[in-house]
Parts: structure tokens; C-alpha cells; sequence
């Protein structure tokens, strides 16, 4: 008779409904609009003293039940998005949370700019192609585990043929923008960390690089944007803009603009005396990053720009840079400099370290603009600027050829706040 009135009972529980949506943490109703019916972690609460009930009728529903948590009175469980409103108005449910990660991510940056809401929000660049010309990569297991995120690779310096980097610039700068955190357990995961990676070697092992080398990578890059479905390009480089008005970084970098790539290049480290802007960030066309420093904390309140960070204006009244990002003390994958490529890595044991620069704050926006277009694939560069620029943190009091328009936050690109 027990197990028959139970069986009774249930189909009241079920349909005996109250609320919904209101019953759902908003953070888990995003996540289930960006991964529509797939399964999504959850914590159910169940009404008090009725936990066995609620057992039976996410049993019965077929929600996959992960722990039982008798201290909060609850299921941790992985439930299909469908079926997260239905769930909950049963009478027996109390509350349906997101199963929030509790980690650090790439120091604080990464919290800072509201990447890690938008990865557990299932924005994480997947498949986006970010270009990367610097000084190489090498197949650190951030970008090659569980699967090779380096899906190309191209060598302007020594012209070899796999992936490797002589200097490290190249590597930490990917790690910033796609590192995925393999080497970490995901402490320090990068901004967009499903993002491709197209490593396009055009300095040297001293980290430096003729104009001609850099631009002929450019038109690498868009010779091939097709195939590796390029969208972003980073430059995480930089020099004293030439006097006359024909830069040809500048130049590329526009005509890498209007071929629908977005462009993101460093401010400089000249600051902080004004009109230190290094080209190809000069271009009022594509986006310029500053650097701020973040004190290591997730607030912005507390940020100040950095002082090596260039300062605009350009040309006398142009605002450079367009927009500020973490860029002191970062934490980042680091390369084996002794590896020149086609031979397994050896396993390092400390495989990351610590730079700072606008170089580093560059592909912090690279890989926002990643996530941008994970969401909002049909974006133009355009738009993609006027996105991030208009998403932003205005600091009080700080000169505007400074910050530009402010500190990156993707939660307000994505709507996540």
C-alpha cells in the first residue's frame, strides 16, 4: 500500500503547480537561452520537510540527480533546459539555482571584465578564429588539450613549418586572449577559451619585427580567412608613428578592417606623457587598448590606468585609445624557448608567468570581441566596436585620452548583468 499511494501522490505533486520563472536564478534562465534544451547544472531546492518527495518527482521527470545536500535541502542535478520552468512550479520545489563555478580565473582579470559570467553563460568563442601575429606559439597544453585549438600556423621569421616561439610574447598573449586553462584546472583560463587560434610568427626571438614582415602577415591572414573563419585580428605589437601619411601598419590594418576582421592592436607603452600612441593603433578605424591596473581585485572602483599606458590624442584631436582592459601583473601561459617545433613538447613544470603591458590588456579585448561574435555571429567590425566602446566602465575623473571610453565590461555587451 505504501509504494501504491506513493504512486498515487506523485501525479499530484506534478501538476500541482506555482510559480515558475520567477523560481529560476536568472543566471541559469541566460544560460538556457544560449544552450537551449541541453542538459545545464542546477541546484533544486526542495520545500521543507518534503526532500524524499522532491527525489521521487525529479526521478520521475528523468532529471539526472548528481548529490544529494540534506545541509541546504537540496539536489545538485544536470537538468535539460526544457524542462527548467516545468520543474519549477511543482509545489515541492523551492528554488532553482545555478550551479555557480567557484574558481579564479586568469588572476582577476578575467572577473574583472565579466568574462567568466559569460563563459559559465555558454559564451566561449567556440570556433572563432583569432589571429595572432607576434613573436609565435608554442602547443602549450592550453590550446592543444583536449583538442588543438592552433589550427594554423604560419612562420614569417625562419619560415618553419610547426608551431613554436623563441621569445614567449607570442604564447602568453594567446593564452590571454584563448588559453583554456588545462594546465591550471582552469585557474588561468583566458577570455574566450574555445576560440581558434592562427599563430602567425612575424618577430623575432627578440621580439622584434620589420613593418614588412607584419604586414605581409596581415595578408596572410586575409588570404586565408576563409579556411580558419578569421574574425579577429590581435596585435599585441607596436611602433613611433612615421610623420608622413602613409603608415603602412596603418594602412594594413584598415584594409584588414574592410575585409570584415576585427582589429585590435596595443595603445603602447609610452605613457604617461599624452600623444604617445603607437601605430598601428593610430588608426581611427580600429580598436586601440590601454591598460589599466586592477589591484588584483574583481571591482572596477578601484582600477587606475596604468602609467605606462599611452595616451592619445592622435593627430591632435582623435581619442586614442578607444577603450581600457587589465593589463598589470596577468598571468598567462608560458613557452619552452629551447622548442622549435615538430618534435612532442616536454612537460614543463611551471608552465605559466606574469607580464604586463597594453600588449597584455590587447588580447583581453581580442577575445571579448570573440565572445561578442560567439553570440552575435553576423556582427560587423563596426558594430563589434560600438558594442564593446559603448559597453564600458567610465572612470571618474580620469582624461578621456586616458581611458577612451572606459574599462571593457563583456557583462554589458552579452546583457549579462
Amino acid at each position: 500500500m505504501k509504494l501504491l499511494s506513493g504512486m498515487l501522490l506523485l501525479p499530484f505533486l506534478i501538476h500541482s503547480y506555482g510559480k515558475g520563472r520567477e523560481k529560476i536564478d536568472s543566471r541559469l534562465l541566460k544560460k538556457t537561452r544560449t544552450l537551449g534544451e541541453s542538459k545545464v547544472p542546477a541546484i533544486i531546492f526542495s520545500k521543507e520537510g518534503k526532500r524524499k518527495l522532491c527525489r521521487k518527482f525529479l526521478e520521475s521527470k528523468g532529471i539526472e540527480i548528481k548529490y544529494e545536500l540534506p545541509l541546504i535541502n537540496a539536489y545538485a542535478v544536470k537538468i535539460d533546459g526544457g524542462k527548467l520552468e516545468d520543474t519549477a512550479r511543482s509545489d515541492i520545489v523551492e528554488y532553482i539555482s545555478d550551479d555557480v563555478k567557484m574558481s579564479a580565473l586568469l588572476n582577476v582579470a578575467a572577473q574583472e571584465v565579466g568574462a567568466s559570467i559569460a563563459n559559465d553563460t555558454g559564451y566561449l568563442g567556440r570556433g572563432i578564429g583569432i589571429a595572432i601575429l607576434d613573436t609565435g606559439i608554442y602547443p602549450h597544453q592550453d590550446f592543444t588539450r583536449p583538442r588543438n585549438r592552433i589550427v594554423a600556423f604560419r612562420d614569417f621569421v625562419n619560415n618553419r613549418q610547426s608551431p613554436y616561439d623563441d621569445h614567449g610574447h607570442g604564447t602568453f598573449v594567446a593564452g590571454v586572449a584563448a588559453g583554456n586553462g588545462y594546465s591550471s584546472g582552469g585557474k588561468y583560463r583566458g577570455i574566450a577559451p574555445e576560440a581558434n587560434i592562427i599563430g602567425v610568427k612575424v618577430m623575432d626571438k627578440d621580439g622584434s619585427g620589420n613593418s614588412s614582415d607584419i604586414v605581409a602577415g596581415m595578408q596572410w591572414v586575409v588570404d586565408h580567412q576563409q579556411e580558419y573563419n578569421v574574425r579577429i585580428m590581435s596585435l599585441s605589437l607596436g611602433a613611433k608613428p612615421s610623420n608622413s601619411r602613409f603608415d603602412p601598419l596603418a594602412a594594413a590594418v584598415e584594409a584588414v578592417w574592410k575585409k570584415g576582421i576585427v582589429v585590435v592592436a596595443a595603445a603602447g607603452n609610452s605613457g604617461p606623457k599624452q600623444n604617445t600612441i603607437a601605430t598601428p593603433g593610430i588608426s581611427p578605424m580600429i580598436l586601440t587598448v590601454g591598460a589599466v591596473d586592477d589591484k588584483r581585485t574583481p571591482d572596477y572602483k578601484d582600477d587606475v590606468i596604468a602609467d605606462f599606458s599611452s595616451r592619445g590624442p592622435v593627430n591632435g584631436r582623435q581619442v586614442k585609445p578607444d577603450l581600457v582592459a587589465p593589463g598589470v601583473n596577468i598571468t598567462a601561459a608560458k613557452t619552452d624557448k629551447s622548442y622549435v617545433g615538430g618534435l612532442r613538447p616536454q612537460h614543463m613544470k611551471d608552465p605559466y608567468t606574469q607580464m604586463s603591458g597594453t600588449s597584455v590588456a590587447t588580447p583581453v579585448v581580442s577575445g571579448a570581441a570573440a565572445l561578442l561574435l560567439d553570440k552575435y555571429p553576423n556582427m560587423t567590425p563596426s558594430e563589434v566596436k560600438e558594442m564593446l566602446m559603448k559597453s564600458t566602465f567610465a572612470m571618474s575623473g580620469v582624461n578621456k585620452y586616458a581611458q577612451g571610453s572606459g574599462i571593457l565590461d563583456i557583462r554589458k555587451c552579452l546583457n549579462l548583468n
